[in-house]
């Protein structure tokens, strides 16, 4: 195997991924892995029922954002894989290779990784994937910019940059809009709604889609495990269960309920229902930290293209109002007021902090008094789906917003519709919601024009001097600098950060979670 790392930038990349969730478990063995492999003859089941609190909107990694990750990470795989401190490893890339210049990638595949259709994986199938990929995913786009991945040999591929960026692999690694390889004939064969065949190279294979009732995946009996240690989202995997149903459970009282009478061995637990499973004998209860909340601006809307009624919202916002509004535990959130957490070191930034939390419908009042204001509707985009936590901070935020005089509405909608206006820069102004936490700011979402339509030169050329930056004295200017600037034009605003809880049975062995998304591979369900 080739040596990984061959640039200084490719090590200062590592050390940027280093303890982003190290320190919040957010990779983290939420099943009782830490008690001990069960007895060798322990009777064990074939089968395990998972409950997702989201309908599927679809299973194409390239578009899969939330709830359908959970179960798409199980069939799908990229080149690199997330390990459990957001480092980049290796799974269908054997190895890669950085030139002196930074600018060029080789990433030599493994040989005989066979899809689920029985066809082995090579570098036509590669190419197709990634550049659809980035064809369709804003922050690849952003990040790859013109350029393409190419075919060197049927088990070698390139990327030729136009400049050094200091976030490819993990741009690779991610797992919203994941960069999954699948075969060249169903990647061509793809439509404006995604691919219609769900093969990949993944431990689990796909079975059935039952709309509004469950996703069955069944273990894939030729899967070729890599075979580093398991962590996170990469290393060794192998199927221990025969079947998987991804329940379809929006209502959480269902899903807790069907929890406590057995139905299910794993669960999320809002606080009202925590007392019923903590001290449980029986039940192991995980607190992560997975989330933050941003508030979207909707930069094309008539009103908040004007940076005077962003900066209106931005003054008014009282972060531990809509954070305990959101969780109902001040033990569940904390203030930050960075677009990355605390225990990244390399990317956490304090710059533009005075613009945080600043609680002042005084001076709300006066930039809406400036901007010229007059009681125009602002339109706020929301889902009662996902345990409610979008819809309960979306509320407070109108409470805040109604008390300095704005009017405001509610467009309530199922998830998949939420996905589809979200997109449409006329059907809405505001838009809370709760972000899975990227291990650089170039993943940051709001940061790109495709979503939230930051389209803002000064925002772009800041970016691109972040992701070009080598040094970590040039890497501190350049996030601070960004982040200071994000301050100032309100892409969006940042509110604070989650923790989310969930219970475990203790005959659910091995379960691996990486920001609360689900790695069944080495899972195992006794009897």
């Amino acid at each position: 195997m080739k040596p990984y790392y061959r640039h200084l930038l490719t090590v200062l990349l590592l050390l940027s991924l280093f303890t982003v969730y190290g320190c919040s478990s957010a990779g983290n063995t939420t099943g009782n892995a830490a008690a001990g492999e069960p007895a060798a003859d322990a009777e064990l089941a074939t089968e395990l029922h998972f409950p997702l609190a989201q309908q599927v909107p679809t299973l194409d990694p390239h578009l899969s954002l939330n709830t359908n990750v959970y179960i798409g990470l199980n069939i799908f795989e990229g080149l690199f894989a997330f390990d459990a401190n957001f480092q980049p490893v290796p799974m269908l890339a054997e190895s890669y290779e950085l030139s002196d210049d930074a600018k060029t990638y080789t990433f030599h595949l493994r040989h005989g990784v066979q899809f689920h259709n029985g066809k082995e994986m090579k570098a036509e199938d590669v190419t197709a994937s990634l550049n659809r990929w980035k064809s369709i995913t804003g922050r690849a786009q952003a990040s790859l910019g013109e350029s393409e991945f190419t075919i060197k040999d049927d088990y070698t591929v390139e990327l030729k940059l136009d400049h050094p960026r200091n976030d490819i692999l993990a741009q690779l690694s991610h797992v919203l809009n994941n960069a999954a390889i699948m075969p060249k004939e169903i990647v061509e064969a793809a439509g404006p709604d995604g691919v219609s065949e769900y093969i990949g190279t993944g431990p689990f294979k796909f079975v059935e889609w039952k709309q509004d009732q469950y996703v069955h995946v069944a273990k894939f009996d030729d899967y070729q495990s890599v075979e580093t240690a398991a962590s996170g989202l990469s290393g060794k995997k192998e199927a221990l269960l025969q079947d998987v149903y991804f329940d379809i459970v929006p209502d959480s009282a269902t899903r807790f309920s069907s929890f406590l009478a057995g139905t299910y061995d794993y669960v999320d637990v809002s606080l009202d229902n925590l007392p019923q499973v903590e001290g449980s004998p029986d039940v192991k209860v995980n607190k992560v930290l997975g989330s933050d909340i941003n508030l979207v601006f909707n930069k094309k809307s008539p009103l908040f293209s004007n940076l005077k009624n962003r900066e209106a919202v931005a003054a008014v916002i009282d972060a531990d109002e809509i954070l305990l509004g959101t969780v109902n535990s001040p033990d569940l959130y904390r203030l930050n007021s960075s677009y990355m957490y605390p225990e990244n070191k390399t990317w956490y930034s304090e710059a533009g902090q005075e613009n945080y939390n600043q609680k002042n419908p005084d001076k709300a009042k006066a930039l809406l008094k400036e901007s010229g204001y007059n009681g125009e509707e602002v339109v706020l985009l929301t889902t009662k789906e996902l345990g409610g936590s979008f819809y309960n901070a979306t509320i407070v935020v109108q409470k805040e917003l109604e008390s300095i005089g704005v009017k405001t509405k509610l467009d309530i909608n199922d998830f998949a519709t939420l996905l589809q206006k979200r997109a449409d820069p006329n059907a809405w102004d505001i838009y809370v919601g709760l972000f899975t936490m990227p291990s650089t700011p170039s993943q940051l979402l709001y940061l790109n024009p495709s979503y939230g339509f930051a389209d803002d030169a000064k925002l772009a050329e800041l970016t691109v001097k972040l992701t070009s930056a080598v040094s970590p004295e040039e890497i501190k200017a350049a996030n601070d600098a960004l982040q200071q600037y994000e301050w100032e034009y309100l892409a969006a605003v940042k509110i604070g950060d989650t923790y989310s809880q969930s219970a475990t049975r203790d005959k659910l062995v091995g379960l691996t979670t990486l920001a609360g998304y689900p790695n069944l591979a080495n899972t195992k369900l006794l009897k």
